[in-house]
């Protein structure tokens, strides 16, 4: 079957079809009494149509055991990969979210690193403090990504506190269940996907000659009270990393389509052109309303997701008032594709990050 014809077979599907589909797959999730429960002190409701969880009065700050910290992640599982915790102290302080990270990645402690590109907080740099400054032209994180996907171990969880957050109801976080998109693909698209990679590139989001990327936001906070400062001879400026486009979740064992616009480059094997026309029909089907689930913010708020499950974008519908949100970034493991192979590999890139070669130093289509 030709790419064209693959297409044309998407787009017989129609959004009534694709809401009756979906609504099966993404819907309140049975709240028995739980661990969750007894951490909360009462029963909550799943929110968002079942995509995402709310759990108030949970302390962060507070010491948590080995079984209730596999109910939070179990949780976040049965939510499609966001929590969200109402009610933080105003207290909470950058060291406790470092340390609830460390808790939630379950493993050493070098699982909680600073960001590779971009400095970290004064007080803890394990946490990226993002900055959008009153009358911000371009915004960090503007665009859908999984966090991290540039690194040959991507991101397992993210941990987001809004610190200086805007009034109720603009500049939200918008998600899409990438679980969800890949499992109403029609299937010769899923097994076009399957065995296919791409790349990804820090250099994309945070090198020069991209003009509106994650480091020409940092640079728009020069001289303000709050200004990002990014690493400019950071190593992953240097390389790109090839992932699977599809990838199966460690926990759940669900398939997701792991690609964005705001770090992958192109598909390994193909024209640029070839490239663009599948990234672009991804990028669209995923960001359909119909996978979608948008998060407000509120004072003293954590929310938490999975990157493995979803792909997510900051909205800035009003950039009237100052916004800080504060990220921990948990290191996982290299993703694994449906054969079960884990693999991320590392290519060089030039100088100026418009080349790609892969691993043999071999130069491949420069990419412009």
């Amino acid at each position: 079957m030709t790419m064209r014809s693959l297409m044309a077979l998407a787009s017989r599907w129609s959004r009534p079809q694709l809401l009756l589909r979906a609504r099966s797959l993404i819907q309140p999730h049975d709240l028995r009494p739980s661990v969750i429960d007894q951490l909360t002190g009462k029963e909550v409701a799943a929110t968002f149509d079942g995509l995402g969880r709310e759990l108030p009065d949970v302390d962060l700050r507070r010491k948590f055991s080995p079984k209730e910290i596999e109910a939070i992640k179990q949780a976040s599982d049965d939510a499609g990969g966001i929590l969200v915790f109402t009610n933080q102290s105003p207290d909470l302080s950058v060291q406790d979210q470092v340390r609830f990270g460390q808790l939630i990645a379950d493993s050493d402690k070098t699982c909680i690193e600073p960001h590779a590109v971009a400095e970290g907080h004064k007080d803890a740099p394990e946490v990226l403090e993002i900055v959008r400054e009153p009358t911000a032209s371009v915004v960090f994180g503007e665009n859908w990504h999984s966090d991290n996907s540039f690194m040959e171990k991507t991101c397992s969880y993210s941990i987001l506190r809004g610190w200086v957050v805007p009034r109720l109801g603009v500049n939200d976080t918008l998600f899409s269940s990438t679980e969800a998109a890949y499992d109403l693909l029609p299937p010769a698209m899923q097994r076009l996907l399957l065995d296919l990679n791409a790349y990804h590139s820090a250099n994309k989001a945070y090198g020069l000659g991209h003009p509106g990327n994650s480091r020409a936001a940092m640079e728009k906070t020069a001289g303000g009270a709050h200004a990002m400062q990014w690493k400019p001879h950071a190593p992953i400026l240097q390389k790109d990393v090839l992932q699977p486009i599809v990838t199966v979740h460690p926990r759940t064992g669900r398939r997701n389509l792991f690609v964005s616009p705001t770090f992958t480059t192109h598909i390994e094997g193909m024209s640029l052109a070839e490239s663009r026309s599948i990234l672009r029909f991804i990028y669209e089907w995923c960001a359909r309303p119909e996978f979608c689930t948008r998060v407000s913010w509120q004072p003293n708020q954590v929310v938490m997701w999975d990157n493995r499950s979803l792909s997510h974008k900051g909205l800035a519908d009003d950039v009237s008032e100052l916004r800080i949100v504060q990220r921990v970034s948990i290191r996982g493991t290299s993703p694994m594709n449906h054969r079960g192979q884990h693999f991320s590999l590392s290519h060089k890139v030039d100088a100026a990050g418009a080349g790609v070669f892969d691993w043999r130093d071999q130069q491949m289509q420069t990419q412009n």
